[in-house]
């Protein structure tokens, strides 16, 4: 869990991809997961963002994480974007066809992007 601190605020930070053509910040479900704080940076030249994001005491952050990668999927946009899928994540089908081809014996990334923690995949 990650806190804002000094603010009394719970942190959740992300990164995410945008389509070329998409100008404007998503819209995320604040009515649903109230905002606190929004700070917001990006890389010149390419619509990857990065958010801190700071939620009061009491919201469920995890589940605002799931709405808000919902929110960024619906308008073409891809979360996470650059720092990887962690086991936070669920990978693209095609991701996790990938890695497997990649290490058949699952022994470098086991659980990563929602593949299996067992060896084999099994």
């Amino acid at each position: 869990r990650t806190y804002c601190v000094g603010k009394g605020l719970q942190g959740l930070s992300i990164d995410y991809a945008l389509p070329k053509r998409y100008a404007e910040y998503p819209v995320l479900p604040e009515d649903q997961y109230p905002i606190g704080h929004r700070w917001v940076y990006s890389h010149f030249g390419c619509n990857v963002y990065h958010e801190d994001l700071g939620f009061a005491p009491g919201i469920n952050v995890a589940s605002a994480q799931k709405a808000i990668k919902g929110a960024i999927d619906s308008v073409g946009g891809r979360l996470p974007a650059e720092h990887g899928h962690g086991t936070e994540y669920r990978a693209p089908p095609e991701t996790r066809d990938r890695w497997k081809e990649m290490d058949p014996l699952n022994i470098m990334n086991p659980g990563v992007g929602g593949t299996s923690y067992n060896r084999n995949y099994g």
